[in-house]
């Protein structure tokens, strides 16, 4: 019994540290998941968590004399907490994944600098910082003045390609 459970212990144990590798190194998702999916709520990681860990105790129960009932108990239980904790990291996990798609939209009301000069009848450059990156747009000015290079701007409205801004005057 004590080297069934060990062998149990053991190869889910395993199993288990080679998919967590997978999931964290690569990003492929061995798991199963049975509902609408990205909360990491698999099916096959908590199975391998609890019977590694419950297996795990109960070994240890028995072999230090215990009552089966008490050792199969305490496995039950432990198993269960691991489960927990094993949910809670990995949805802490998924929280720390940021959020690199953007859009245009992302650029209204905005601040920035002019990249390349805006004339009054033409289009300029600038740049804004969205989500943490520079991101350079065309740029048109509808109050029909030149706006410099180096000049801060804030973008009123988005146009196509185009972000119309306006200078801020300081």
């Amino acid at each position: 019994m004590l080297t069934t459970l060990f062998y149990i212990s053991m190869i889910s144990g395993g199993l288990l540290v080679i998919m967590l590798l997978l999931s964290l190194v690569s990003g492929l998702d061995l798991d199963f998941d049975f509902g609408d999916g990205d909360d990491g709520g698999g099916i096959l990681k908590p199975t391998l968590v609890f019977f590694s860990i419950g297996s795990y105790i109960v070994r240890g129960f028995l072999m230090a004399e215990s009552n089966p009932i008490l050792a199969l108990i305490a496995g039950i239980i432990s198993g269960g907490i691991a489960v927990f904790i094993l949910s809670l990291v990995l949805k802490w996990i998924l929280t720390q994944q940021e959020n690199v798609n953007w859009s245009k939209a992302d650029a209204l009301y905005q601040k920035g600098k002019t990249y390349l000069k805006i004339p009054t009848d033409g289009s300029g450059l600038i740049h804004i910082d969205i989500n943490g990156v520079t991101r350079e747009f065309k740029a048109r000015t509808n109050d029909k003045s030149e706006i410099p290079t180096g000049t801060e701007i804030q973008v009123e409205k988005i146009e196509g390609e185009f972000a119309i801004v306006t200078a801020i005057l300081k």
